[in-house]
This record gives C-alpha cells, structure tokens and sequence, in this order.
C-alpha cells in the first residue's frame, strides 16, 4: 500500500511556478495587437464570404434578367427564383470548404511546431509570423478580386498563409504571452479572459461596419483595411517586451519541443493529470468545431430564405453576437468566479451554447434570430476556462507546448467545422437549412456531460493531493 502511494506520489509531479513576469505598460500592447489583428480577421472573413456567394452567382449566372430577378429574396419553394438560389446557396458554400483547407490542413502541422518553438526563441516571433502570413493573404486575395479572377486562384494565398499557422498562431501567441505575464489561478484565467475581451471587442468593433462598407465600397477596399489592420499590428509588435528568455531551452532539438506537446498527452510521467489534459482538449474540440462551424455557415444562412438579409444586417448580427460573447460573457466570467468555481461556469457555458444553436436552427424570424446572441452571450465562457485548466497543469518552460496543442486542435476544428458545416447545410438546404444548428446543440448537450465529469474529477484529484489545478477549480 505505502509503495503504491509511493509510486503514485511519483508519477504526479508537482513544480513550484516561479513568479511571473514583472508587467509595464508595454506588455499590455498584447491587448492591443490581438484587437487589430481580430478586426483585420473579421472583415476579411465576412468580406470574403460575401464575396464568394456574389462570385458564384455572377459567374453561374450571366443573364441580366435572372440577376436582377434574383435581386430579391424569393420564399416560394416551388418557384423557378428560389431553385435558383437554393443553388447559388449550395455552389457558395462548397467553395466555403474548398479555399480555406489547403491552408487548414498545413495549418495544423505548423501550428504544432511553430508553438513549440516559442519555449526556444521566444514569444515575439510567433506574433510576426502570423501577422506577416495574414496580411500576404488579405493582400493577394484584394488583388485578386481586382482583376476578378477565378475563385480557384484564392486556395494560393490561403495555403501560404497556412504554412504560417494561419490565424490560431495569433491566438495562441497572444495566450502564451499572455500566461507568461500572470501567475497560475484565477489570475492566469482573467488574463486569458482579457485577451478574450480584446479580440471580442476587435471582433465587434468592424463588425458593425463591414456591411456598409462593402456597400458603400464593394469587396476591394475592406480587403484593403483588413490589410492594414494587419500592418499596423505588426508596428506595435516591434515595442512588445519579450517575455520568454530562458537560454538554456535554446539547445532543444527540432525533435524536441514537437515531443514536449505531444508528451502532455501520453508521457507516463503525466500519470496522474494526462486525463485531464485529455478530456479537457476533448472538451476545447467539441465547442470550438460547433462555434467555428456557426460562425461560418452563418451568413449564408442569413442571406438566404426566410431571413434574406443585407450585408448591413450581417454585419450588425455578427458584430453584436461578438459583443455579447467575448466581451459581456468574458467579463461575466470575473463576476461569477466570486461564487462559482472555474468547471460551474464551463457548464453554464456549454448549456447556453447548446440552447442558442437549438433556437438559432429553429428560428424563423429577425427577431428569434437576433434572439439568439442574448441565449448565447455565455456560450464562449468554457474556451478560457479549459486555456486556463490546461495552462494551470502545464510548467512554465511548457507554456507553448501546451499552447501549440491548443492551437493545433483548433486548427483542425477550423478544418472540419467548415467543412462539416457546409457539408451539412448543402446537404439539407431543401429540407431544413437550420438542421446544421440543430447538430451543434446536440453535439454541446454532450460538451455539458464532459465537463461535468472534469469538475468532478478534478475534485478527487484534489482529494489526492494533486494540487496544481487548486486554484483553477477552487472548492466551494
């Protein structure tokens, strides 16, 4: 019995968190960068998805007549006007899957290993990779709507923008950085729930103008501004202190820091916390593949019957769900911490997410649909939650390995969320265009279970004397 404690006590490794860095003004620049960054995303995205469903229907349909026919919103399933754009639905978004994989799936490896090497040469350079790699993107894709070039051009700049990890380089930079500047506990949750802010707020912020500018402008020109915000993120990443400057890490082979990442999950010596490490990235996958999937299937979803909405209307919807998620629902996450331990408020979160996708699948007008982001403004509060679980069991000196996983599996949920996503919504436009919601409430009505049982099992690991989650999930 003693040996077996013995071996126990072993395999359950504590280590003592050194203080974290000493913050300046400077280090809260990551702030900052993250809202340029994110505005920059946002308009891309909605610009571009708008674009491809305008691309598609030009380039079917070259008739003057059936184009300003189609001018309208038709609602008659039988008429001619409304196969047509059940069509034009179907053709947007399978060339919504295609573009984005080449560069989804390279994505996925360079996350991996461009993650893992910020534990060897620091975290600033993981902010100019991603910025430089966004804005080749943005640039290549606003020259390529200049000269109206084929929609299959466009898989170019996405794979190349891929190879530097794409937009989840920018994410998980920001969260190890931000790791490295605040100490384990509910202060390593709040910095990360501040990051969450930022990019909320970034989200927002150009999505109640990118309707009107696309159109006041079209598509060049917010492909221009993205572009922008890009390069000016770039500027403030120069006067960014780096965090990061342990030397000695410097002499890890290549080999190395992808085995740190991967050796979260399967090294014996992670004995007693690898299934929590386990479970809660199960737990990232299911809510992060349903929020990217709505996210991108939406303004589809949006522009065709019932709701048949302006690109001003879209914009405004994806603006104010942001708002509500990453800005009201993160701070909410300081105010329940007062009474709640960090596990309660994941599940109060994934029971919001599933209620919002079942209301948004069912939906039928404007009004249940804008509806939607008052049921989900806590659907985002489990992300930070498992950041914060996963960042708490990791030492310091693996911050961005644990990170580079996190980043990964969210590259893969990109990936599969939007090809899932328009696979489904093709597949089932004729029968029920919300059924795609529909599986995203299921699939985080299983979301609730699983972290259920992390709140509970980390309670007996505390019992045991596991303590390096103590301050994450707090007794009650």
């Amino acid at each position: 019995m003693v040996s077996k404690d013995l071996s126990q006590d072993e395999n359950i490794q504590e280590y003592k968190e050194p203080a974290a860095t000493e913050r300046t003004w400077r280090h809260w620049l990551v702030g900052p960068i993250g809202f340029l960054y994110i505005s920059g995303y946002i308009l891309a995205f909605t610009v571009f998805s708008q674009f491809i469903h305008m691309k598609t229907l030009t380039s079917q349909y070259l008739n003057v007549t059936i184009l300003d026919n189609l001018s309208t919103c038709e609602v008659n399933k039988s008429s001619q006007q409304y196969k047509v754009q059940s069509d034009i639905q179907k053709k947007s978004a399978e060339w919504q899957i295609l573009i984005p994989l080449a560069g989804n799936i390279i994505a996925i490896f360079s996350n991996l290993v461009l993650g893992a090497y910020t534990d060897r040469f620091g975290r600033k350079f993981l902010f100019y990779v991603s910025c430089l790699g966004s804005l080749f993107r943005t640039t290549m894709v606003a020259v390529f709507m200049h000269f109206d070039l084929n929609l299959i051009y466009y898989i170019i700049p996405y794979a190349i923008d891929g190879m530097t990890g794409s937009t989840s380089t920018m994410v998980q930079a920001a969260f190890i950085y931000s790791a490295d500047i605040t100490s384990s506990g509910k202060e390593r949750t709040f910095g990360i729930v501040l990051i969450e802010i930022a990019f909320g707020l970034g989200s927002a912020f150009f999505g109640f103008g990118s309707g009107y500018v696309i159109e006041w402008t079209g598509y060049f020109w917010p492909s221009v501004m993205a572009a922008g915000a890009y390069l000016l993120s770039i500027t403030i990443v120069f006067i960014l202190p780096e965090t990061f400057k342990d030397k000695p890490l410097q002499r890890k082979s290549k080999l190395q820091t992808v085995k740190d990442a991967i050796g979260l999950y399967t090294d014996p010596k992670n004995a007693g916390k690898r299934w929590i490490y386990i479970v809660s990235i199960i737990i990232f996958f299911v809510s992060t593949i349903s929020n990217n999937g709505s996210f991108a299937i939406e303004p589809l979803y949006q522009l065709g019957s019932p709701f048949c909405w302006s690109p001003v209307q879209i914009g405004w919807y994806t603006a104010l769900r942001m708002l509500g998620q990453q800005v009201i629902g993160m701070f909410s996450i300081k105010v329940l911490q007062r009474c709640f331990a960090d596990t309660i408020i994941g599940i109060i979160g994934t029971v919001c997410s599933a209620s919002a996708y079942a209301m948004e699948g069912l939906a039928s007008t404007d009004l249940t649909l804008y509806l939607v982001n008052v049921v989900n403004i806590g659907g985002d509060m489990i992300i930070p939650v498992i950041r914060s679980i996963m960042s708490c069991l990791t030492p310091p000196d693996k911050q961005g390995a644990v990170f580079s996983t996190i980043s990964s599996v969210s590259i893969i949920c990109n990936v599969l969320s939007s090809v899932l996503a328009n696979a489904i919504y093709s597949a089932t436009f004729d029968l029920f265009s919300g059924a795609v919601f529909l599986v995203y409430a299921a699939s985080n009505s299983i979301c609730v279970l699983l972290v259920v049982l992390l709140a509970f099992g980390t309670r007996n690991s505390r019992r045991d004397g596991y303590s390096n989650i103590e301050h994450t999930v707090d007794a009650e």
